[in-house]
């Protein structure tokens, strides 16, 4: 420990020491720090004890670029022969004692069936990045597999932005791996201050601890704006912060359209030095000279005004350019969306909330406090800055009591998003018995937090039965059953109706004399009147004083008795619910032949296992009827796009039609997806199936070697959304080249097509190509557009074509 810290030049902070000591007595560690207050510097101890002591680090992060970025990091600090990289897309000396990659790779490893699974050898320490990301709805599950099955001889680092369940964490991961120690802080080595942008004057938040300013209690929210000038003009705002010395700031807006407009929109903004201007044109022109692809790209001649707009609806080379330039200080304003917010090293000295709503699938919502913390905690860099500035800008929807209320607020608790899949059934099913899977989901965060959130409503149930058996006891004691009870409350209630209906057949004789039939009526009543009280009294109990002893008994009793049943039937419906859908799952794969009958995966089950896809099972049965097995590469990666698309953009267009080879397969695949969906409703399983074939007809284009620019002018997909949609293609290409037992054609033409789509603008920007031997024999990855590892068959090489030959 203390050589580490002779390596630094600064002396770190109480939590930090805390949590290195935690890990240098043999710990696992639970970091929960605001974000910027050093997290990261206890995971670069676990990386040098590693180094230290002949063992290795797994470094995860949730995202390739965040990977990418800590690969650079660590290559400076200990040597590009020590450091590795994992992401799916690229690899990059597998065998080094430190290896970054994403949490998907690491949790991939620990099923135990992967290339990669013998990396785990000799790994001492794994450090999950971002752990908060358990949060994530689509991709929280990953972290709690991550940490249920990592061995217990491996020390977790778990770094987490601020959290109000970090105890509750903690606890769980000490439960379900070892002894895990919480070091918690609140402190930030670069204080926050809030300001608030009226539209016209920018004003401090608060004038008091917590209390907000009193000349903001007017800026209340409605429709306090002109229509016309309801949209948010930056540009009076970052020319006084420009004046107040507060940039570079980033400045957050929830639409990649917000953020592309309000970049245009400073287009006459001078922020820039003279010289700053020049080394920035510098910069740019290096860059594109080494990335031509962006030589002609319409932003840069906005980054040269030190502006930028930063979002996934850019190319990644260009998003990579400014997240450089923006560290070196020559960009002083960034327009991003809140992912800007999730862990790239962008340190500014302001963030601006342009807004504290924002559009989901459900309407617009308010901003959660977690979202609000994590964007704010990008303001203030430490060694550079005293104070970070956060600044909420006043909107139509929101007013300064909501900014005050959301910066003055706790962080939100983390929740499971842990839930079964495929995969997941059969990955477990592999290596353990039915009994022992259900040991091990019954370890997740989701079941751990269910347990502790049912003790009250368990501790409700046995009150309320209690109170219910009090109230039967009373029965008992007077000699009575509950039916018998029952029937003397019917009989009670049949006198007191009969009781009425005489009253009011007197009357009517009263007032029209006595007729025959009323008569006759009465008389009946009458009788039935007494022979109901000869009833009442034959009882062992005078039903009258047993309800008047025990005021309103029979409702008592009712009431507890609906209670009980409805909170019995709110437990066990959420009793076990993650096991619940674990057996939807084998159940369905039972009656498909993917489990034998001493339920271990069959030849087709183990195939599964080993595909990552939105629906690992569809995706095998659809290569099992041999719908994939004869297409050409282009044609192929068309099919394989549609199927791995989960784009739910609306709107989106393409004049590129995919060939005819590939609209049968995809005719031939729908039908199979029909048949799929009725064996899923059957066997209640809920997991999407995606043939969405909106960007196929491109894919299929620049797999036959369309350029880029005009493939762009034949669609309204953005840039960014293609590239993302591109390598989600060419990730399930991969893994088809390179599982075993599938044809060799289809094989092949996985292997051909990955090849033909991963290549400038597609590929990662700055990263080292792995040579053959770090690769697998089979894998792809980013070398393998350039390298000779794979030729491309003759008749597929195909020259470049116009959008018309299309």
């Amino acid at each position: 420990m203390e050589k580490f810290l002779d390596t630094l030049p600064f002396e770190l902070d109480e939590f930090q020491l805390e949590a290195i000591g935690t890990i240098s007595d043999g710990h696992s560690v639970v970091v929960c720090a605001p974000t910027g207050s050093g997290k990261t510097i206890v995971a670069e101890y676990a990386v040098f004890k590693a180094l230290e002591t002949g063992k290795k680090a797994f470094y995860t992060t949730p995202l390739k670029a965040l990977s990418n970025q800590k690969f650079h990091d660590f290559r400076k600090a200990y040597g590009e022969e020590n450091v590795g990289l994992l992401t799916g897309d690229i690899s990059v000396n597998r065998e080094a004692p430190i290896i970054v990659m994403t949490t998907e790779i690491f949790r991939n490893m620990l099923y135990g069936h992967v290339e990669d699974s013998s990396l785990l050898a000799d790994v001492g320490y794994v450090v999950l990045d971002e752990c908060h990301y358990m949060n994530d709805a689509e991709r929280g599950t990953v972290w709690e597999e991550s940490i249920i099955y990592c061995p217990e001889t491996i020390q977790i680092v778990a770094l987490s932005a601020t959290i109000a369940n970090a105890q509750e964490l903690t606890d769980w991961i000490n439960e379900v791996h070892h002894d895990t120690r919480l070091i918690q802080s609140d402190y930030r080595p670069v204080p926050l201050r809030f300001f608030y942008f009226t539209r016209k004057d920018l004003l401090p938040l608060f004038e008091g601890p917590g209390q907000m300013n009193r000349k903001l209690k007017f800026d209340i929210k409605g429709n306090r704006f002109a229509k016309k000038n309801r949209e948010f003009n930056p540009n009076p705002l970052i020319l006084d912060m420009h004046r107040r010395d507060m940039l570079p700031a980033i400045f957050f807006t929830f639409s990649r359209m917000g953020c592309d407009k309000a970049m245009k929109n400073t287009r006459d903004l001078q922020l820039l030095t003279p010289q700053e201007r020049q080394t920035l044109k510098q910069k740019i022109a290096e860059f594109a000279a080494q990335h031509p692809f962006l030589q002609n790209n319409p932003n840069l001649h906005s980054l040269e005004n030190g502006v930028a707009s930063h979002h996934a609806g850019l190319l990644p080379g260009l998003k990579v350019l400014v997240e450089q330039l923006f560290q070196q200080g020559l960009i002083k304003v960034v327009f991003a969306t809140e992912t800007l917010a999730a862990g790239i090293n962008m340190p500014a000295r302001s963030t601006v909330i342009t807004a504290l709503s924002k559009r989901t699938d459900d309407g617009h919502r308010l901003l959660t406090a977690s979202e609000f913390l994590q964007m704010s905690g990008r303001a203030g860099r430490r060694g550079m800055d005293e104070v970070g500035y956060v600044v909420v800008v006043s909107s139509p929807w929101e007013g300064a009591s909501e900014a005050a209320r959301l910066a003055s607020s706790e962080a939100d608790p983390l929740n499971s998003q842990f839930t079964p899949t495929y995969g997941m059934v059969l990955n477990l099913l592999q290596r353990y018995t039915l009994e022992e899977a259900h040991f091990l989901i019954s370890r997740s965060f989701g079941q751990f937090t269910w347990e502790r959130r049912m003790e009250p409503m368990e501790a409700e149930i046995a009150e309320t039965e209690a109170r219910y058996n009090r109230y039967m006891n009373i029965l008992e004691s007077a000699g009575l059953t509950e039916k018998e009870f029952g029937n003397l409350l019917k009989t009670r209630a049949m006198l007191n109706e009969t009781h009425r209906f005489v009253r009011a057949l007197k009357r009517q004789i009263k007032q029209y004399g006595k007729q025959k039939d009323i008569m006759v009526q009465l008389s009946q009543e009458e009788a039935k009147r007494d022979n109901l009280e000869k009833s009442l009294k034959k009882g062992s109990v005078d039903i009258y004083q047993l309800l008047s002893k025990h005021k309103h008994l029979d409702v008592k009793i009712s009431r507890a008795r609906k209670q009980l049943k409805h909170l019995k039937y709110r437990f066990e419906n959420e009793k076990d619910i993650y096991w619940r859908r674990f057996t939807s799952i084998y159940n369905l794969l039972k009656e498909a032949a993917y489990l034998n009958e001493n339920d271990r995966p069959t030849e087709q089950g183990v195939l599964t296992s080993r595909i990552r896809a939105e629906n690992e099972f569809a995706v095998t049965e659809i290569i099992n009827k041999g719908i994939l097995n004869d297409l050409s590469p282009p044609a192929l990666a068309a099919v394989i796009c549609a199927l791995t698309n989960d784009s739910n953009r609306e709107n989106l267009y393409s004049n590129l039609d995919h060939s005819p080879q590939a609209q049968q397969a995809m005719f031939d695949i729908l039908k199979e997806l029909k048949r799929i969906t009725k064996l899923q409703e059957r066997h209640g399983v809920d997991v999407p199936l995606l043939l969405n074939p909106v960007a196929s007809g491109l894919v299929e284009a620049w797999a036959e070697g369309l350029p880029w620019e005009r493939l762009m002018g034949a669609t309204n997909i953005s840039e960014g959304d293609l590239v993302r949609i591109t390598r989600r293609t060419a990730d399930l290409l991969r893994q088809l080249s390179r599982i075993e037992g599938l044809p060799q054609t289809l094989s092949r033409n996985a292997r051909a097509a990955a090849k033909l789509i991963i290549r400038d603008p597609v590929k990662e920007v700055d990263m080292p190509a792995a040579t053959p031997e770090e690769m697998d024999e089979a894998a792809i990855d980013e070398a393998i557009a350039t390298e000779e590892d794979f030729e491309v068959p003759e008749q597929f090489q195909v020259p470049e074509i116009s959008v018309e030959d299309r």
